[in-house]
């Protein structure tokens, strides 16, 4: 069995310009996935921007085929 290797890049240049600020606190996080066929919201638990940005990452590992070794930009929606 292949281990995974997943580089998870955060996008918050949306959110940064509709908020004005960077993204913190406890809240409901969404987030996508950026594919090439288009994205998927993916809705976090209510939680802090630190927990969900854990709790994503591990979605997406856990969806991705165990042999998968790739570069994910998720994008923090607004």
């Amino acid at each position: 069995m292949t281990k995974q290797h997943i580089s998870f890049e955060f996008d918050t240049r949306n959110y940064e310009w509709t908020h004005g600020r960077a993204p913190k606190g406890y809240g409901m996080w969404a987030f996508a996935a950026r594919e090439s066929h288009g994205k998927e919201v993916i809705w976090a638990p209510s939680s802090t921007y630190g927990e969900a940005k854990n709790w994503i990452k591990n979605h997406i590992r856990n969806a991705a085929p165990a042999d998968y070794r790739g570069y994910v930009v998720i994008e923090v929606l607004t």
